[in-house]
């Protein structure tokens, strides 16, 4: 279970604008999986009005490290819209696993991944995300009573799915309690991963816990411990 809960790790119209989140944000998280503790994440989001960039660095620590050691280093960049953010390029690092790269060409409606030595391109659907950047764009643009459905890309495939709203939570986190809204991804019946997203009302929606259940029904959670602006 636990090597199962540390792979996990790797994975982590609507209504008008909202004010843009500043300038430079940082976060740092907690991954835990039930009682135990399995790292630590760090993220910085800047962006100029025209343009963003997130990079998101995971590793695991104490006794998870000592079982089973693993950084990610994940990077998104790309433009602002009216719509959210439409990520240009996207690249992941992971202990002992071949370099991830997802480049999207938007003029020509393509999309090229590549997974170590495997390059494969492919028709670029509209609302296309990297894993890094979907959980930032409900900063840009909050979500509206339903989200349209979505693409999503990790460098090794890409794949649709549904998201819905599950309500606002209050969230009990290291920052105290934070009014939340829910996302939850829609499982078709076949699919036992599951994903969930809590945004921060009161801080410019930002994800402040993101949830990864495997297929074994293990838990990931992936919850904020700092965070600050500039």
């Amino acid at each position: 279970m636990m090597r199962r809960a540390l792979v996990a790790l790797m994975f982590l119209a609507g209504p008008a604008w909202a004010i843009e989140p500043p300038h430079h944000v940082q976060m740092d998280f907690s991954v835990d999986s039930g009682s135990m503790h399995l790292g630590n994440g760090h993220d910085v989001l800047e962006h100029d009005g025209k343009q963003y960039s997130v990079i998101s660095e995971s590793k695991t620590v104490g006794v998870a490290a000592f079982f089973y050691k693993m950084n990610i280093h994940r990077e998104s960049r790309g433009l602002i819209t009216k719509t959210g953010l439409r990520p240009l390029h996207f690249e992941e690092d992971r202990t002992r696993k071949p370099k991830r790269a997802v480049d999207f060409d938007w003029d020509a409606k393509l999309i090229r991944l590549t997974d170590g030595a495997n390059v494969e391109t492919l028709p670029l659907p509209e609302s296309t995300f990297d894993q890094t950047s979907f959980a930032y764009t409900f900063s840009f643009r909050p979500p509206g009573e339903e989200i349209p459905p979505v693409h999503l890309t990790d460098g090794r495939k890409l794949s649709d799915y549904k998201y819905r709203i599950v309500g606002k939570e209050k969230l009990k986190t290291a920052l105290g309690d934070l009014e939340t809204v829910h996302i939850q991804k829609v499982r078709e019946a076949d699919d036992k991963r599951g994903f969930e997203v809590w945004l921060a009302v009161e801080h410019h929606y930002l994800p402040v816990q993101i949830r990864f259940i495997e297929k074994d029904g293990t838990v990931l959670d992936s919850t904020v411990t700092a965070l600050s602006y500039q």
